[in-house]
């Protein structure tokens, strides 16, 4: 399946927030609306698009706080269970946003470790659990596209001493990711796009990974 894809830069932290778009069709996937939503929504309309699947990479306010104003009453949810809290709860980070717009209403999927190929509005994807940065980390590949969240960046990674890190768990998401034999479009949640190869040769920490497999 081919998609049209845009990604939107929202939020104070310039999240990466993707929407797909299938050729001839209305429907969209929304990957993390981070922040924003009127800039999420004026996109999803030029697109010609709405919201058939929302799907977060994690659980953390910079990835979520739009999702209320950009799902609709049809639109599905979707999160790993591991973080499903951190749409229903306000945390430690609260402080930092100013006006918390949490609790939201729970997700309408969850994840869990037993999903892998995944079929929901529609979509076939991978659901690839990637901890680390947040317990519920998650890597989403339709085709041949990688979105990563806050799990690997352009020449870097996510952070493992917030809410939710853990360095071990980092290292064998990394291994995976590393260990994937085809050469994916990756899209992370935040910087510049790249691919899987360009990171294997020169991403630090993936090499960090090889040196130690």
């Amino acid at each position: 399946m081919d998609y049209n894809l845009s990604c939107v830069k929202v939020g104070n932290l310039d999240t990466n927030c993707y929407i797909l778009k299938r050729d001839g069709l209305h429907g969209a996937v929304v990957i993390d609306p981070g922040d924003d939503p009127f800039i999420i929504k004026s996109t999803l309309l030029e697109m010609d698009a709405t919201p058939d699947l929302i799907l977060l990479t994690h659980g953390h306010f910079d990835h979520i706080l739009a999702l209320q104003e950009v799902r609709t009453s049809k639109t599905v949810v979707a999160i790993h269970e591991a973080d499903a809290k951190y749409l229903t709860e306000r945390d430690l980070y609260s402080s930092m946003i100013g006006n918390d717009p949490r609790p939201f209403p729970p997700a309408d999927v969850l994840f869990t470790d037993k999903d892998r190929n995944v079929t929901l509005c529609g979509y076939d994807f991978e659901v690839i659990h990637t901890p680390g940065h947040t317990e519920g980390s998650v890597c989403y590949l339709f085709g041949d596209l990688l979105f990563t969240g806050d799990t690997l960046f352009k020449g870097g990674i996510g952070r493992t001493d917030l809410l939710g890190g853990n360095n071990e768990k980092m290292f064998a998401s990394l291994k995976l990711l590393n260990s994937m034999p085809v050469d994916y479009a990756v899209y992370p949640g935040h910087e510049k796009c790249t691919t899987l190869s360009e990171e294997k040769e020169n991403n630090p920490y993936l090499r960090f990974v090889k040196e130690r497999a």
